[in-house]
């Protein structure tokens, strides 16, 4: 993804299961994929082969097949690879290991809406990805599915934060993406009951993390409100027209930093554009390596 010296060379991954979700997914990857001159790949992970159903193989493979060339005509003449993967296993263990192996700029999945037991049993492949991907992960959930592809070229960029030292990477990226795209960028806190707002100290904390450059460039709307945060995160992202919300995740005992679990779960399930999300994503990692060679904090 073309979003960043920091970012990789590699392709846009894209998580498929054949639904009319991943429909729209492949729009939207079609449209990345033009907008940041990035090949794709897919990847569509089987995990059992029914006995009474031997030609379940061959009818997956086809329908990859046919992703995989829909997207090759829409980008026909630009140059871009389309390339897919059918494989066996855990559909999150083998998305990230493919993403590790290809060294992919980022991975694009879909979330459906589940909630209570069917939740509890199905699970989510993509908050699976989130928890272990150290690549961006873009996730385009079902009310965001519709309309996703028009929200490319990004033109407006939402950093849902609350200067945790776990949103670090995620400012950055968000600063140079805006910087990038010549996008606005807003940064949004939420304010819970019982929780002081962020002094101008940690506004001026956030400025440090996403570099004074980029900080100066953007020049980032700063904007808090009181109440729910998956709520809020949502109103804020329909009121200012968000493009792309930004947002840091965690691996540790809760499965996010600076908001608390479920919260961003909440938000996938219901936002209206795509959200890309980043796992606390270590320095030494290529995806940044090469930004903080280049480009210090002040």
């Amino acid at each position: 993804m073309n979003i960043d010296s920091a970012l990789t060379q590699g392709p846009i991954l894209v998580g498929t299961d054949f639904s009319l979700l991943s429909r729209s997914i492949l729009e939207y990857a079609t449209q990345l994929a033009m907008q940041e001159s990035r090949s794709l790949h897919f990847i569509y992970v089987m995990p059992i082969i029914p006995e009474d159903s031997p030609d379940l193989l061959r009818i997956q493979e086809l329908e990859l097949e046919q992703q995989v060339h829909t997207a090759e005509q829409t980008l026909k003449g630009t140059g871009l690879k389309v390339d897919g993967t059918l494989i066996l296993g855990t559909p999150a263990h083998e998305i990230v290991k493919l993403a590790d192996e290809l060294k992919a700029s980022c991975i694009v999945v879909g979330t459906h809406e589940l909630t209570g037991l069917e939740r509890l049993l199905l699970g989510s492949v993509a908050e699976a990805v989130i928890r272990r991907s150290d690549h961006p992960v873009i996730v385009v959930g079902p009310h965001a599915a519709a309309m996703a592809k028009k929200t490319i070229p990004w033109k407006h960029l939402m950093l849902a934060c609350d200067t945790a030292e776990g949103v670090t990477q995620a400012a950055r990226l968000a600063g140079k993406i805006a910087s990038r795209h010549q996008a606005r960028l807003t940064l949004f806190t939420v304010r819970e009951e019982g929780i002081a707002s962020p002094s101008e100290s940690q506004f001026d904390a956030l400025e440090k993390m996403m570099g004074r450059d980029a900080w100066l460039t953007v020049k980032p709307q700063c904007l808090i409100r009181e109440g729910d945060p998956a709520q809020e995160i949502i109103r804020m992202a329909e009121d200012t027209q968000a493009d792309l919300l930004v947002m840091s995740a965690h691996c540790g005992g809760g499965m996010f930093t600076h908001l608390r679990t479920g919260i961003i779960a909440n938000v996938l399930r219901l936002s209206r554009c795509p959200a890309m999300i980043l796992r606390n994503i270590h320095p030494a990692h290529p995806l940044l390596a090469a930004h903080l060679a280049t480009h210090q904090c002040v």
